[in-house]
């Protein structure tokens, strides 16, 4: 109860104070509110650009997640653990912008458990290092742990499986047993090995992580365009399908036939030898035609038994061989026809030893004719 003296010197005051037990709950709520408050001058964003190193605009992003941090102790406790295992501050930089809630574990009941069965994988310091910097989660989830297992078993090396993981950092979370198993056994039944699937579909595309519907409606695509699963190139036109939505691929087939000049059979035939040329532009594809028939003198249908012409450059590749041949056909020193195939395809350094060094002392010029060609200069005649 307030006291004589108390409610007088409130009336004076011309305060209405209320009951005794309400200013008993407003003192308890002031004393909670004052428990959960973060301590004077801590904020996550300064923290995590002074201590952890990110970039303002990373550490803005990151703190979204942590809200709930309120004081230092815990992240430099985390910081501390990871520094001890063998991270960098750079790795653990690069663990916390991809998984900011690592600086809120706890280092007793979750990160040491973790590491402990990360060292039962058989990993070593530096591999689990590497490992956290770019799968942190992984300190969070068992399961993650078991699937980390499966990738190594099938991968054979922790090198490779931290290749995936770096091209793909969703690799940890397609469920085992619903997505990658059943993708595993589908393309094994299309007749790829498990050295093929792991190089072609784990360390260069996510195709085995998707929904296994998708990925058997992929492969009938590439059969309908004319790339059975037995192709050497089936593997390839997969990766390419699963970038390129069906009714593009129907586009494309449109304008290629078009474009080249050739029957729906035929294109299919370049398809399998060189599925790339699905990513091909129309105008690329229509330049090299028209340079390689016009400027050049080919028939298409020899361009279309070598469609890896359409795929190199004009400006850096056909034009500057085409003028040295031309030249020295000019001089008379290429009596025999030449197969323009294998000018353009074999390596620069193959091509300066067969078609100029021979040449240079009676062809005065030649050399810097190509290097001019090479630049985008029209060469004038020797």
């Amino acid at each position: 109860m307030l006291s004589l003296k108390q409610r007088l010197l409130s009336a004076l005051r011309g305060v209405v104070l209320p009951p005794a037990a309400s200013l008993h709950r407003l003192s308890l709520s002031t004393a909670a509110a004052a428990a959960v408050a973060p301590p004077a001058g801590f904020l996550v964003e300064d923290y995590l650009v002074a201590s952890c190193g990110l970039t303002p605009a990373q550490a803005r992003k990151a703190s979204r997640y942590l809200t709930h941090v309120r004081s230092p102790d815990k992240p430099d406790a985390v910081r501390a653990f990871l520094a001890g295992v063998g991270l960098s501050e750079s790795d653990v930089a690069a663990a916390v912008v991809s998984y900011p809630m690592l600086l809120s574990g706890r280092v007793d009941g979750t990160l040491t458990p973790r590491i402990a069965q990360l060292r039962e994988l058989g990993l070593s310091p530096p591999q689990i290092s590497s490992l956290i910097a770019v799968a942190p989660e992984v300190l969070f989830s068992p399961v993650k742990i078991s699937k980390l297992a499966f990738y190594l078993s099938y991968l054979g090396s922790y090198d490779r499986v931290h290749s995936a993981l770096t091209r793909c950092c969703y690799l940890l979370r397609p469920d085992l047993d619903t997505v990658v198993r059943p993708n595993i056994a589908f393309l094994h039944q299309c007749g790829l090995t498990d050295d093929a699937i792991g190089k072609h579909f784990l360390l260069r595309t996510r195709i085995l992580l998707m929904e296994p519907q998708r990925l058997k409606e992929i492969a009938a695509r590439a059969e309908e365009i004319g790339v059975p699963c037995n192709s050497v190139m089936f593997k390839h036109v997969l990766t390419i399908l699963y970038n390129v939505n069906a009714g593009k691929v129907n586009a494309k087939f449109s304008i290629l036939k078009k474009v080249i000049g050739c029957s729906e059979a035929e294109l299919s035939i370049v398809v399998r030898k060189m599925p790339t040329i699905l990513t091909y532009s129309e105008s690329k594809i229509g330049r090299n035609m028209e340079f390689l028939k016009v400027e050049v003198g080919l028939e298409p249908s020899y361009i279309l038994q070598r469609p890896a012409m359409l795929g190199y450059s004009i400006e850096k590749r056909l034009m500057p061989r085409h003028c040295v041949i031309r030249i020295l056909k000019s001089k008379g020193f290429l009596s025999k026809e030449i197969d323009f195939f294998h000018v353009i395809s074999i390596t620069e350094e193959s091509f300066v030893e067969k078609f100029i060094l021979p040449y240079n002392k009676s062809v005065p010029g030649l050399i810097e004719a190509y290097a001019a060609a090479c630049k985008g200069q029209v060469a004038t005649e020797l």
